[in-house]
């Protein structure tokens, strides 16, 4: 269901994501001596970085997170970089040319711009899936997590507070809890920078989502020094396979989707710190491996088991020695612990935490675990066959990936995890293993599409060179001298476009199926109830003329889709999360009991200890079968209630004694 945002207002707030997202971390990384491609995809990790140390630190010192005081704390990081990299300069413990940076195969002009107008094409693919699934940029999210998101956003925007459970209290009140909000911190700046509605907010985030991906991965391969037709193979592959951006995406697990698509940098940074081992280089380690880790808890691991192969390769052929890159790391390690000691220790108390672990214990045949991961497909039935075939050339020929060979190793192991999780996630190991991705086998075939992904575009990118390499040897070719020079070009974009058609547009009706889980707007939600409706949004807004004061709450059912009104409105409510675990006890006795306002003194006290003037119900259930609380079922004719307003789908009601 829409939100009434014009077409400026959210085509704003997209142009602001990017720009939040190219600045910040531009400047930072800018400043610590990056350049060029590595600059260029870095900059959206840098950004995360900044704005999730800047939000818990600024609450720590007292002052509040806003689009100065990010721009302030960007700054103070961005010159302590450059004020680090001067004084390694002077000392002469940097290069000064840095020549270890520079990879080791170059680029034409022509190439340059030729990647970059893949990764354009992939950002243009995701916008288009995106925008199909929803229905429109300013469409409302449905599945389980995505209104702890949108409350996050709009709670950080409205009071400042940055902290690292300051947003849980719109549901876990009166101390929150802990989780990180690097992605709410820079959503809370698009939102305040921009005027759109926080839904328009979440999807202007969301629309360049395998983009960022793209970009990601491109660096990657340009940091080993990768053909650039290698590069703009995996952007393609990036902007159309379904299990790599987009699933996470439609299941609504948004911070994890992000942590996703800026893993590949992990390589990158780790790739330069070893190289070359300096102040600045470890310097943009550190910064990477606490962005990662602010971007969502579980990136940092998945981002240590994608590169860790590469560091095995290193040490096989002798490039480094194995105690000699452990000593180097430890520094790193120590820099990224002090800057990221709130949410290491923020992390380290949740789990610890009363708060419920429940495993999904996932039991799927092994034979079907592969052919998921062969296909590209998870959620959807439509298995992705030309990625299928891609991959399976890239994997065959992965030897003429020279000095990323170990992506091959990469995948294995993510593969294996990913089968483990998901044929095997009953097994008491194998749920203490998977921890970190909640033992959710929909987590780690993204972390798996990573390498797959990889693979695939070696795959295409190996179709090119063999198409190159025989017509090479066709006589008028050699006879023309003006021809071999453009033939490389010539055969990439025939072999792009021979895939956009086969692929039927690069799988983007495919993808726009499953990113349509998000908003329940696909052909399998046809028959199912939206929690948010558009009934629900009028009634919100008639909420909000109601006069709601900024210390009441607003009683509501948890599984309804009334969650969405702190989101939509700015009015609190009693339950501002689906999530049933551990809610605040006058929540859960008014849900079990509120009908019995009359007789319950317990009741009554709830209700004057919340400060609840109004009741606010929607339609349908998060869940089918999930149900209203028995305490807020058939209120109405009650004495102690007045009816203000309703609607098909919602209705409020005032507290009258």
């Amino acid at each position: 269901m829409p939100t009434p945002d014009t077409f400026w207002t959210y085509s704003s707030a997209i142009s602001i994501y990017l720009v939040v997202l190219a600045v910040p971390g531009g400047l930072i990384g800018w400043s610590a001596g990056l350049r060029g491609w590595a600059l260029a995809g870095l900059a959206p990790l840098l950004t995360y970085t900044a704005t999730g140390l800047a939000g818990p630190w600024l609450a720590l010192v007292g002052l509040p997170y806003n689009v100065g005081t990010a721009a302030a704390f960007t700054l103070l990081l961005a010159g302590a970089a450059y004020g680090v990299r001067a004084f390694g300069l002077r000392r002469g413990w940097i290069p000064g040319e840095a020549l270890a940076d520079r990879p080791p195969l170059p680029w034409t002009r022509r190439a340059h711009l030729a990647v970059a107008a893949c990764v354009v094409l992939a950002t243009v693919l995701s916008v288009i899936v995106v925008l199909s699934a929803s229905g429109g940029p300013n469409a409302v999210f449905q599945r389980w997590d995505t209104v702890f998101h949108a409350n996050g956003i709009r709670y950080i925007a409205d009071t400042g507070d940055g902290s690292l459970t300051g947003m849980g209290t719109i549901n876990w009140y009166p101390d929150g809890s802990f989780y990180p909000n690097a992605y709410h911190l820079v959503g809370a700046l698009v939102y305040n920078l921009s005027g759109a509605t926080i839904p328009a907010t979440l999807n202007a985030i969301t629309v360049p989502v395998a983009g960022i991906f793209a970009l990601s991965m491109v660096t990657m391969i340009r940091q080993f020094g990768g053909r650039a037709v290698f590069a703009g193979s995996v952007a393609i592959v990036a902007g159309a396979a379904t299990t790599g951006a987009y699933e996470s995406v439609s299941s609504g697990l948004l911070p994890f989707a992000l942590g996703i698509v800026l893993t590949p940098l992990a390589a990158v940074a780790l790739q330069r710190y070893l190289v070359r081992p300096a102040v600045d280089t470890g310097m943009v380690l550190a910064l990477s491996a606490v962005g990662l880790l602010c971007a969502h808890s579980s990136a940092l691991f998945g981002a240590m088991l994608f590169a860790f192969p590469m560091v095995v390769q290193r040490w096989i052929r002798r490039e480094g020695r194995v105690g000699q890159d452990i000593l180097r790391m430890l520094p790193v390690m120590a820099a990224s612990g002090v800057l990221a000691a709130l949410q290491v220790l923020g992390a380290v108390g949740f789990t610890s935490s009363a708060y419920p672990y429940t495993p999904w214990a996932s039991n799927i045949e092994v034979t079907e675990a592969l052919n998921q991961l062969l296909k590209f497909r998870q959620i959807l039935n439509q298995p992705q066959l030309w990625l299928a075939g891609l991959l399976v050339i890239g994997t065959l020929s992965f030897l003429t990936l020279g000095k990323m060979r170990w992506i091959a190793a990469s995948a294995l192991i993510l593969s294996f995890m990913f089968v483990l999780v998901a044929c095997y996630g009953g097994v008491s190991w194998v749920i203490t293993l998977s921890r970190p991705w909640w033992n959710d086998r929909y987590r780690l075939m993204a972390l798996a599409a990573i390498p797959l992904c990889l693979l695939a575009g070696h795959g295409l990118a190996e179709i090119q060179r063999w198409l190159s390499k025989a017509v090479s040897h066709w006589s008028w070719v050699r006879d023309n001298p003006r021809v071999p020079a453009r033939l490389g070009l010539a055969s990439a974009v025939l072999v792009l476009i021979a895939m956009g058609v086969v692929t039927q547009g690069f799988y983007t009706q495919a993808n726009a199926t499953a990113v349509a889980f998000l908003y329940h707007n696909g052909p399998e939600s046809k028959d199912r109830e939206q929690p948010i409706s558009a009934y629900e949004l009028e009634a919100m807004a008639v909420l909000q003329k109601l006069g709601v004061g900024p210390d009441e709450r607003v009683l509501n059912d948890r599984v309804d889709g009334s969650a969405w009104v702190y989101a939509i409105t700015g009015i609190k409510p009693t339950a501002g999360h689906y999530d049933t675990g551990v809610p605040p006890k006058d929540a859960e006795y008014l849900a079990d009991h509120f009908r019995e306002f009359d007789t319950d003194p317990e009741v009554r006290a709830a209700v004057k200890r919340l400060n609840i003037h109004r009741v606010f119900l929607g339609h349908g259930s998060i869940k089918p079968y999930m149900h209203r609380a028995p305490g807020l079922r058939d209120l109405d004719g009650l004495d102690f209630l007045r009816r203000e307003y309703a609607n098909p789908n919602a209705v409020i009601y005032t507290i009258i004694k």
